[in-house]
């Protein structure tokens, strides 16, 4: 089944207890309304949704796993086009397209 997903504001909503931004993403769901807040994990802000006021486990929750992913990705995807890429640096090349290394080990 297809979603239908809106994201209608993404903000910065402050910051954790060890000073990473937390984003706050308002948007609607197959025309359910969601709000979603971001925790970090493994260095990057990922979205959870919030169900009265909290984030509530898989049983106890009215949205599927496939309509939190998918909020979730639409989320994200909303934060970057607003605040810009990822908190990771990139990581620059080390060799030049096409070049080679042998490695062998002692």
């Amino acid at each position: 089944m297809a979603r239908k997903i809106e994201i209608n504001k993404v903000t910065e909503f402050g910051t954790d207890k060890k000073g990473n931004a937390v984003f706050r993403a308002a948007g609607t769901l197959n025309g359910e309304k969601f709000v979603a807040l971001t925790i970090q994990w493994q260095g990057e802000p990922i979205f959870k949704l919030q169900e009265g006021g909290t984030h509530r486990k898989m049983a106890e929750s009215r949205f599927t796993r496939g309509d939190r992913i998918a909020a979730a990705r639409a989320c994200k995807a909303a934060r970057l086009e607003i605040f810009g890429g990822g908190s990771k640096e990139p990581v620059a090349p080390e060799l030049e397209a096409g070049e080679t290394v042998e490695l062998a080990a002692k």
